[in-house]
């Protein structure tokens, strides 16, 4: 899965760049997607289950600037016991040539609301976790 965002006004800094900060927004809209086409929000929500971030190594090759292009894409990368990292990339478009911009691997845990514990990976949410390795688009290389 992948959205497209084209960067404007509000997305850029007093340096007439996009902030750091702003790519961690730009990230977790494209989680968001992803995770809302694979039916995970609805069905953790359903069982009181809460994904929360613990670490994010984001990694910046270019400055993007307005009215720049971009497309961010996810991917899971690993699936521990009770943790699991997405790796992710932002892709700019210009003049017909794509380049990542940033990349980042985001790692995090399930906690259930019940108890407000992270939960062991196992089982149905083990299930739905697996089938996001299935929803991704091309990577490039870095």
């Amino acid at each position: 899965m992948a959205i497209h965002i084209k960067v404007l006004g509000y997305h850029i800094d007093v340096f007439q760049h996009v902030n750091n900060a702003r790519y961690l927004e730009f990230y977790e809209a494209d989680r968001w997607d992803w995770m809302g086409k694979a039916n995970l929000i609805e069905w953790a929500i359903q069982h009181r289950i809460v994904m929360a971030a613990v670490n994010i190594n984001v990694n910046y090759f270019q400055a993007v600037g307005l009215g720049d292009e971009l497309t961010v894409i996810s991917r899971m990368d690993k699936i521990g016991v009770k943790s699991a990292v997405c790796y992710q990339q932002i892709i700019r478009h210009r003049n017909g040539v794509d380049e990542v911009v940033s990349d980042a691997y985001v790692t995090f845990v399930f906690i259930d609301g019940k108890v407000n514990k992270a939960m062991v990976i196992e089982d149905e949410l083990r299930e739905k976790i697996e089938s996001l390795k299935n929803k991704t688009d091309a990577f490039i290389e870095v």
